[in-house]
């Protein structure tokens, strides 16, 4: 088993999740929109710059400089970002961490629409653990603010994937019969708290 990386859920096959669609391929039909400059950005309504991200194709606004990834286009970039970390051990990772769970809501939440199909995005915590909300349509892709792609590669680069990781550990075993499985009670195995 292995976590997916749209929504921290155990899954067989993590490039292609049951639970919220992560991997599958876009319709490409669909994404001629974007490609031919059709696409709007979700927060300004202005037309999206396609861009060459290292290999990997986006869609930017100009105005707020958000980006919209399509299909797993956010994972090619962070892999890449994953692949210049250099390793920590789970109690370093814990300790950065652990003060992460403290963090307020913002206050006012606002749903983007998909550029490709102006359905209503499905808002998400990136990895389940890492307090980073992204915009997520099943089928075409995701949508991350600027400041939300900065904290995306802050919590990559601090080691975020180990607590991801150990976050499902714990609560696969908690979801064992006869076990209580409460986010205190993650928080507490994970942390050592009463």
């Amino acid at each position: 088993m292995a976590l997916c990386p749209g929504c921290g859920n155990e899954v067989q096959n993590p490039q292609k999740c049951p639970v919220c669609g992560a991997g599958r391929a876009p319709k490409a039909s669909n994404l001629k929109k974007l490609s031919k400059g059709r696409g709007k950005c979700p927060r300004c309504n202005v037309f999206l710059a396609e861009q060459d991200w290292e290999g990997v194709r986006t869609y930017s606004c100009p105005t707020c400089r958000g980006t919209f990834f399509a299909d797993r286009g956010l994972e090619d970039v962070l892999n890449k970002l994953r692949a210049t970390c250099d390793p920590m051990d789970v109690q370093s990772v814990m300790k950065e961490f652990k003060d992460r769970f403290t963090r307020k809501l913002p206050e006012a939440i606002r749903y983007k629409k998909c550029p490709v199909c102006d359905t209503v995005m499905t808002r998400r915590n990136y990895a389940t653990v890492s307090g980073v909300i992204v915009d997520f349509c099943g089928d075409h892709g995701t949508w991350v603010d600027e400041a939300q792609f900065a904290a995306l590669a802050e919590f990559i680069s601090r080691g975020g994937d180990i607590l991801a990781a150990e976050t499902g550990k714990v609560r696969a075993r908690i979801q064992q019969p006869g076990q209580q499985g409460s986010a205190k009670t993650i928080m507490d195995r994970l942390f050592g708290g009463g």
